[in-house]
């Protein structure tokens, strides 16, 4: 088996099946496997699934498990030698499955590899961030540009280069495909991120273990930004501070992680309140 695509659903029918439908058009001439996570959806998705693609591997959890442990039950069952970890919301163009697990073929550095990503008008969106760290938090605010540059403190980067095969520091979850020994290696999802930053604790651990994290905008894949989210805001917001607190104290002990306590705690309710445009 070549690759396994593993895509967590929850209450996305009409995205899941679009993605599905995407995803078989674009894996001519490989040998892969779907395997579809349902995190306990009530809007018909299992029944879609056993209907129109029979063929697809469904895990039903009966609870909302989360974005981590859901993609590792699904690495659980998996057998492919590369595994592509899918949102739901995306849609695959150019035969990209087939072209990412060539370029892993062919570039034994590479251990984690992700296209360029589009929006929903086909423009192309940051597909690549550098890691979070304190200053970060504290120093890349719009709302602080009359005081600092603060595109040098933002986690993307001040001139972005949309075309350019590169390694970077860390790659959205949206698309990513990594070897299956390097992601063995590197523990798995850590389940202790519910949702938000499993994607750069991932890419982080890859990076430590000595392999590259590789934009790869030869091909590209649309994204519905949020549609496989439809919790409250003020609820994901919340999961976003809870899964910030456990990275910095995971990967950045110490004076860092009390810092972004600091801010998680006393600024970034404020900050939440009075959104800022992104």
């Amino acid at each position: 088996m070549d690759v396994s695509i593993i895509i967590v659903s929850y209450n996305t029918r009409e995205l899941l099946q679009d993605c599905i439908r995407s995803i078989i058009d674009s894996t001519k001439g490989l040998a892969c496997e779907i395997i579809v996570v349902d995190n306990n959806s009530t809007d018909g998705s299992q029944q879609m699934l056993n209907e129109t693609y029979p063929d697809v591997k469904v895990l039903c959890n009966s609870d909302n498990i989360g974005f981590s442990r859901a993609n590792n039950a699904g690495y659980n069952v998996s057998n492919g030698e590369y595994l592509l970890f899918l949102n739901s919301d995306t849609i695959i163009l150019n035969n990209a499955v087939l072209k990412m697990a060539d370029y892993l073929k062919r570039h034994t550095k590479a251990g984690i590899l992700g296209p360029k990503i589009l929006n929903e008008r086909r423009e192309p969106t940051r597909s690549y961030m550098r890691f979070l760290d304190a200053k970060m938090l504290f120093l890349g605010s719009k709302r602080l540009r009359f005081l600092v540059e603060v595109e040098n403190y933002r986690l993307h980067f001040p001139v972005y280069d949309y075309n350019s095969i590169r390694k970077v520091p860390w790659l959205s979850g949206a698309c990513l495909m990594i070897r299956r020994k390097v992601f063995e290696e590197a523990g798995l999802f850590d389940e202790h991120y519910f949702f938000y930053l499993e994607d750069v604790d991932l890419c982080l651990q890859v990076n430590r273990l000595g392999y590259d994290v590789v934009y790869f905008p030869v091909v590209d894949i649309i994204h519905m930004f949020g549609g496989s989210s439809n919790q409250h805001p003020d609820h994901l917001h919340k999961l976003y501070d809870k899964s910030m607190a456990y990275y910095f104290r995971k990967n950045m002990p110490g004076i860092q992680y009390l810092l972004a306590l600091l801010y998680i705690r006393f600024i970034s309710d404020f900050l939440h309140r009075h959104r800022e445009d992104s």
